[in-house]
């Protein structure tokens, strides 16, 4: 399916692009992602990928949303008010096709500025009335599809040793949820300041290491495209399951990991507990109702897996083709 739009605007010093890849479910809900990226090329790239991811994960989770992106050409540690209000006013001329929320190199301090400039931001610092930062959801949701996915394999979360690859804004929510459900954790994160505030009893390992651990589950949380053939060819897990949005470098990789006897949790499927908390948030509901409705995520891995087995397919697949047939059907499926 080819995407709805794509929006590029330079302001401020910087360029400043949206994706749209669906609005067929509703308004194309997604992350603002501020990154130095190495060129343009790359950052319509990334937007347009992550897009389509959102457009997947919000169907399989059957929201009343569409798949969209925003990303930011830029380093988020030079960043101004002036471009924040930039992106505000870009938003804005959208009339709400898109609206924009926390992602990386962005939070809720950033979306409070951006909403200066357009009502089109989900996930404002609760002090203004907002639900707040997502991400201790995503982290949730990625613990149940993990338990979920070691229980189809005859395992517990307790006692399995994770690989955490990027300790960031979920992945060090994760690290926390996993030493209080008894996990044992390895992590790595090529930042040396995501590392200084680890709880004991944390393992830490360098960058380049991390994927070549012997480990239960192997948690992506970082940027995308990091299990590329080679990579998933040195994987010694028997678990894939993280936050991290578009893992696979391709999507055959998928096929290769069926092949190697290891068990991959769709991306879009595993780290919705972000986008199902502004879901709910914007139909008027509250924590207690985002964590009541993150049950869906390990549903949603059950259905995948047994179509996966039905269709002799791989799970990476099953997921697009459930995803694709919510987003064509609504909730029929």
């Amino acid at each position: 399916m080819e995407p709805e739009s794509l929006h590029i605007q330079r302001e401020a010093g910087v360029e400043i692009i949206v994706a749209i890849d669906s609005t067929a479910r509703g308004p194309a809900l997604g992350g603002c992602r501020w990154r130095p990226y190495a060129s343009s090329d790359a950052a319509r790239r990334d937007a347009l990928d992550l897009a389509r991811a959102m457009t997947r994960k919000a169907a399989l989770a059957r929201l009343a949303l569409g798949g969209g992106k925003s990303v930011v050409v830029g380093d988020p540690r030079e960043r101004t008010r002036e471009q924040l209000l930039a992106v505000g006013s870009f938003v804005d001329t959208l009339e709400g096709r898109y609206i924009a929320a926390a992602d990386m190199g962005t939070g809720e301090e950033e979306m409070a500025v951006i909403a200066e400039r357009t009502q089109h931001v989900a996930g404002l610092p609760r002090r203004l009335g907002g639900c707040g930062d997502p991400g201790p959801f995503t982290a949730a949701g990625v613990q149940l599809a993990m338990e979920a996915a070691l229980a189809h394999l005859g395992r517990a979360l307790e006692g399995a040793k994770v690989a955490i690859q990027g300790v960031g804004h979920v992945g060090s929510v994760l690290v926390e949820r996993l030493l209080d459900a008894g996990a044992s954790l390895v992590v790595a994160d090529p930042k040396p300041k995501a590392l200084q505030d680890l709880p004991e009893g944390v393992q830490v390992v360098p960058p380049e290491e991390i994927t070549a651990l012997e480990c239960d589950v192997f948690s992506p949380c970082g940027p995308p495209a990091v299990i590329n053939a080679r990579v998933a060819g040195e994987l010694r897990c028997r678990v894939i399951c993280g936050g991290a949005n578009n893992p696979l470098e391709r999507i055959e990789v998928a096929e290769q990991l069926a092949a190697q006897g290891v068990l991959y949790v769709p991306d879009f499927l595993a780290n919705a507990g972000g986008l199902i908390h502004l879901a709910v948030a914007l139909e008027g509901g509250d924590d207690a109702a985002s964590r009541e409705r993150l049950r869906v995520i390990a549903e949603n891995l059950e259905e995948v897996l047994a179509y996966a087995e039905a269709e002799h397919v791989n799970p990476a697949l099953a997921a697009e083709r459930l995803a694709l047939a919510a987003l064509t059907l609504g909730d029929q499926v």
